[in-house]
């Protein structure tokens, strides 16, 4: 695990309200609209797909802002304008995962303890940076893990 700076990135996004049970329906078809809107617009795709986690507990059953983006360079359209934005730069405690995705949910408690550990204050903040995904070797997935400091 590794504190540091993530750089800031203009990114086509879509924003969804909600419960962690819902998020499978999510994985593949969100991107999916992305890279078609991407390809449409003659934009360049400068970096992997994130899912961005904004008033999540991890608790079943909360609702929460999931906002899943993809960092684009080129020429934006003055009309879609709505569907981008800048990420700022942030800082975070940052660690690679690989596994199964049922993995994950240790991984953060385990970044939550070490943050806890060496007094670092999370901000509520949390993405992932998909670096690979195999729908037919889901134990092969490889995820950047960033929780979000102040």
């Amino acid at each position: 695990m590794v504190i540091r700076v993530h750089p800031s990135m203009t990114v086509l996004y879509e924003t969804y309200q909600v419960t962690p049970e819902e998020l499978k329906g999510l994985t593949g078809t969100a991107a999916t609209r992305l890279y078609r809107y991407v390809a449409d617009l003659e934009l360049t795709v400068c970096g992997p797909v994130y899912w961005f986690y904004y008033g999540t507990n991890g608790r079943a059953g909360g609702r929460y802002t999931l906002e899943v983006a993809l960092p684009v360079q080129g020429r934006i359209p003055t009309a879609l304008l709505p569907f981008f934005k800048k990420v700022p730069s942030f800082r975070c405690l940052s660690a690679r995962y690989e596994g199964g995705p049922e993995g994950l949910a240790a991984h953060y408690r385990e970044m939550a303890d070490h943050a806890t550990e060496k007094e670092l204050k999370m901000n509520g903040i949390y993405a992932e940076a998909f670096l690979h995904i195999d729908p037919e070797a889901t134990e092969a997935l490889q995820v950047e893990v960033m929780v979000g400091l102040s």
